[in-house]
């Protein structure tokens, strides 16, 4: 449990030590993803809780980040993969659903983010 936290936490760092868009977009699919109720998914889960909320605090203000498609996109699916963690429980699975918007979102912000939007 915990050194896949660990794992993931350093995989979310670029070599300057900032979070990344790209990085946390990657860490959400990957742990939501994961079988539920298993540790490596709650581990998982812990990890991409606190790199959420470091990259929206990081870039919600600045107005040049904020601003862009990929933005928005990331945003929205971070909120949707928050809100679910935060009512159901770190071991609970997304529906199919809202992980297809999810992963549609994630998409969409990479496609943007390769066309530096």
């Amino acid at each position: 449990g915990r050194e896949i936290e660990r794992r993931i936490s350093l995989n979310l760092l670029s070599p300057h030590k900032t979070l990344t868009q790209s990085a946390v977009i990657a860490a959400v699919r990957a742990a939501v993803t994961l079988e539920p109720g298993t540790p490596e998914r709650v581990a998982a889960v812990a990890a991409i809780r606190t790199a959420t909320n470091s990259w929206v605090a990081k870039y919600r203000r600045d107005n040049s980040f904020s601003g862009k498609p990929s933005y928005g996109n990331t945003y929205s699916a971070l909120n949707a993969v928050a809100g679910h963690i935060n009512s159901f429980g770190p071991e609970a699975s997304l529906p199919k659903k809202r992980l297809e918007r999810v992963m549609k979102e994630l998409d969409d912000a990479d496609k943007l983010i390769g066309r530096g939007r």
